[in-house]
Parts: C-alpha cells; structure tokens; sequence
C-alpha cells in the first residue's frame, strides 16, 4: 500500500500529527498496521529515516513488515510503502 501526502488519514489526533513516525500513528492508517515483532531496525540517508524493518525473534529474527519512506524536494515526508 502506498500512502501519499494527499491521502486522507482517519482516526488520527492532532497529538498523532505532532510525530507521524509514531508506531501509534502508523498503526491508524489503513493498510500499514504491522504484524507482531520484537525488534526494530531503523536506516537513515542524509540524516532522513528512510526505512523501518520489523522482526519478529530478535535482531535474526523473520522480518514481518517493511516500511520504505520517500521525502519531496523539500525534505517532506511524501510516501510509505509497506511490503
């Protein structure tokens, strides 16, 4: 699913738009709730989190979920694509 700024997002508070990398937030938008996991691995390029990779059994864990997230030209947050 790929969800872009001009997708409408329900359910969310003006506390879930403070930070929309939030678990909490993520879990609110239709089509990204991520499956049960216990480890979190986070990449960044030019300082911008760029990928969310979610295992479940620890660091060697399955990966259950993967969030890619592109940024415009300006350095806003555009898309998240889950596989």
């Amino acid at each position: 699913m790929k969800i872009t700024s001009k997708t409408r997002l329900q359910g969310l508070t003006p506390e879930d738009a403070i930070n929309p990398a939030t678990e909490t937030t993520l879990n609110k938008i239709p089509g990204l709730s991520i499956p049960v996991h216990d480890y979190i691995a986070l990449s960044y390029t030019d300082g911008k989190l760029t990928g969310v990779v979610y295992k479940n059994g620890g660091s060697g864990g399955t990966i259950v979920a993967t969030l890619t997230l592109t940024y415009d030209g300006d350095g806003n947050l555009e898309t998240i694509t889950k596989t």
